[in-house]
């Protein structure tokens, strides 16, 4: 084997230098700023459900078919923290009229890495836990703000399957019989039950199904509750491509940015640096002998 010329043996130790180099700095600098959540983010996720109210006294049913879009905004950032309006409108489904009492407004603010409230910011002081799953989720338990019952639930991982294409995690808050106050018209002590089923692509942390069912019940003697409201409701089909086609983009994203092409190109460095030491190592065989 004829040593690699002196001047090409130090090009492709410098050159492997500079490669390794350049991707420790891509994941130490460059990468960090790709998995957060955009300054300028602004989302709108449309659900489909049912509103059930029932009379206490009577326990007769009305049920109401509802469209529910969600929109999600960044409206500035204070002291690092992101400030997000989330504004969610809900209308009759067959009749298009809006519902006020089901809609609302509220001001959060979230950690742009770790995509967790930050307690102080926004309109509710005390809010914590997860506004959303972080990039690369584990197979554990996470605690999500839930704002009917002023508290985080844990989301706890229950299985691993393939959706629309895609590996996810399913995760399921499960918690029932909350104590969520009393009633402001009649003192009655109020209940909560707070189902919620989400599946979650793991390299991205997007959340490309989830579907909850809220049921408020009320006691109006011991030892007895009684459901007045039941709201059920869940991803649009269209939201759910939307969330599938986001999911599969980030995650193809992340990988090359973080494993593949770090991986590749940290290699290909360290291939030519060798090779470039090697040349170098017969070359100084070859003149002494």
């Amino acid at each position: 084997m004829k040593a690699i010329c002196r001047p090409l043996s130090i090009g492709l130790v410098a050159f492997g230098l500079v490669l390794i180099i350049f991707f420790i700095i891509w994941a130490l600098v460059i990468v960090p700023p790709m998995v957060k959540i955009p300054a300028d983010l602004e989302e709108t996720q449309h659900f489909e459900g049912m509103i059930t109210t029932v009379n206490p006294q009577t326990q007769e049913k009305d049920e109401i078919p509802v469209k529910i879009e969600r929109t999600q905004k960044a409206t500035s950032v204070e002291d690092g923290v992101l400030i997000i309006e989330e504004a969610v409108v809900a209308t009759h489904a067959l009749a298009g009229v809006p519902l006020p009492d089901f809609s609302s407004t509220v001001i959060m603010g979230v950690d742009r890495s770790s995509r967790e409230f930050v307690p102080g910011y926004g309109d509710i002081k005390e809010r914590e836990g997860q506004f959303s799953f972080p990039d690369r989720v584990k197979k554990e338990a996470y605690p999500i703000w839930y704002d009917t019952a002023r508290r985080t639930l844990d989301a706890n991982f229950i299985a691993e399957e393939d959706y629309q294409g895609l590996r996810v995690y399913v995760f399921k808050i499960a918690e029932p019989d909350l104590a969520i106050g009393t009633d402001p018209q009649t003192g009655i002590p109020r209940f909560l039950d707070a189902m919620v089923d989400l599946k979650v692509e793991p390299v991205s942390g997007v959340t490309v199904y989830t579907k909850s069912v809220r049921t408020i019940k009320v006691m109006p003697q011991a030892g007895v509750k009684m459901p007045v409201l039941i709201v059920v409701q869940e991803f649009s089909d269209d939201t759910i491509s939307e969330m599938v086609d986001l999911a599969q983009s980030s995650k193809t994203k992340l990988l090359w940015a973080t494993s593949y092409g770090f991986w590749i190109g940290t290699g290909c460095g360290i291939g030519f640096f060798l090779l470039g030491l090697l040349g170098m190592v017969l070359r100084k065989r070859q003149a002494k002998a």
